[in-house]
């Protein structure tokens, strides 16, 4: 299983991912400025008014989950960045997933010091780290078993998801 696609975890100018952090509050205004548009233009009886607020219902919880998703995930990067342990993932097998965008679905042996060996399905962009044979950078985390491929461009940040 892979997760949202991260860049390589690296705490310097990470700051707080600002492309999200707008893309939520967009998310989260969008409603309730339709709808304070439609009050200023027609009133307490403007269907602009309405609309707004339905869209308000749905779009706000949105954008709230959106903010604190990016938060979670960038605190779990910067756990993982300070206490990660090092590892070696082998890629064992390599497919193409057959899609409209060309993805590649890698089976990959994770091992390391202080990290017992277990393999997982990645799923990740074609590229020079993605041929079976490929040694790849890793960190762990010893504690649940969330690990970050550094190597790749779109570095896949998956917890739990190993098959033991």
């Amino acid at each position: 299983m892979s997760g949202p696609g991260f860049v390589e975890v690296n705490p310097v100018g990470r700051g707080s991912n600002p492309l999200w952090r707008l893309i939520s509050a967009v998310i989260l205004a969008t409603g309730p400025v339709i709808a304070a548009f439609g009050y200023v233009d027609g009133g307490a009886d403007s269907a602009q008014l309405y609309v707004g607020g339905v869209l308000s219902l749905f779009l706000v919880p949105i954008g709230i989950g959106a903010w604190r998703a990016t938060t979670r995930a960038r605190n779990r990067l910067l756990r993982l960045e300070a206490v990660g342990l090092p590892a070696t993932g082998e890629v064992l097998t390599a497919e193409n997933d057959g899609g409209e965008v060309t993805n590649m679905i890698l089976t990959v042996r994770i091992s390391g010091p202080g990290t017992p060996p277990f393999e997982t399905t990645v799923t990740t962009q074609p590229g020079p780290g993605t041929k079976p044979g490929s040694r790849l950078t890793v960190l762990v985390d010893p504690d649940d078993g969330t690990f970050l491929i550094r190597d790749f461009e779109d570095a896949d940040f998956l917890s739990g998801s190993h098959d033991d």
